[in-house]
């Protein structure tokens, strides 16, 4: 594909209505819970910038805990970013460097971080969500992830990391519509500019990670979504074949992790798979 063509976009999101629908989503969620707010891991990206503001503004800032980890490759952007944001949002950051903590743990199993930069990449947001719930049981507060569709679907986050939350308040909105909602909400356009990454290594990048930009890999699963043949998307978008079979193979492979661990059954009724109780308490308990 050339850089001149042009891929066909996805649906234009209704922004005002979906930020109403998640701010819905956050506080019934909090209520149903009996919580009394919400602990959320920021990044300095667009994701996590979005899911604050939406809590912040339906909970108010004295029920949402932000949470930065800087590590050794953490950046100064970022940490800027997250800083300016909280200000706005009037919220207090709680900020952690956790390089001596990833140090120990090194040191304890004799290992190094360039031993499996993978195994290494995946030990920063487990460790996040140990920072991250131990805040949440010290308020009564739950944790709020920014996980969002686009990456969901091709388990483009940790395992127990990351996607180890509560609640995913744009777990069904595509990376193309969290744009749009940031720019709804008027985030700074410092993060809005910002190449999307994790943060985990020195000048990582999401889409060279994944292979593709947000905008191919969107159209992609849009068209997997309205039950389009691969012809079909191919057809509409001007994206090769060999891109959708990746993005196939991508979702195939990371099912797992949008599942909870896998029971064997043995009983009537069996937990999380025929015997599910509902969110919402009936009135009689």
């Amino acid at each position: 594909m050339t850089s001149k063509t042009r891929i066909r976009s996805i649906p234009s999101l209704d922004v005002t209505v979906t930020s109403k629908l998640i701010q819905d989503f956050i506080k019934i969620r909090v209520t149903e819970a009996g919580a009394e707010g919400v602990v959320i891991g920021l990044s300095g990206g667009i994701d996590s910038a979005v899911v604050v503001t939406l809590a912040a503004k339906i909970l108010g800032s004295k029920n949402v805990i932000p949470i930065f980890l800087q590590n050794i490759n953490s950046s100064e952007a970022d940490i800027t970013d997250i800083k300016a944001l909280c200000k706005k949002l009037k919220l207090d950051l709680i900020q952690y460097n956790i390089q001596g903590v990833i140090d120990q743990f090194a040191e304890s199993i004799s290992e190094t971080e360039d031993s499996s930069e993978l195994a290494w990449m995946n030990i920063k947001p487990r460790l996040l969500q140990t920072y991250l719930y131990f805040h949440a049981n010290k308020n009564n507060y739950l944790v709020c992830g920014a996980g969002n569709k686009s990456e969901i679907m091709i388990g483009y986050f940790t395992k127990y990391g990351d996607g180890g939350v509560d609640i995913l308040p744009i777990g069904d909105v595509y990376k193309t519509h969290v744009y749009q909602l940031a720019e709804y909400l008027k985030l700074p356009k410092s993060i809005l500019k910002k190449a999307p990454s994790a943060g985990l290594t020195k000048g990582q990048t999401d889409e060279a990670e994944i292979g593709m930009s947000y905008t191919e890999l969107d159209s992609v699963l849009y068209g997997l979504e309205i039950f389009q043949t691969d012809e079909q998307i191919t057809e509409l978008t001007q994206i090769p074949p060999s891109t959708i079979k990746k993005v196939r193979s991508m979702i195939y492979k990371s099912e797992h992790k949008r599942r909870g661990p896998i029971l064997f059954k043995l009983g009537v009724r069996t937990p999380s798979m025929d015997w599910r109780i509902p969110l919402i308490k009936p009135k009689h308990i």
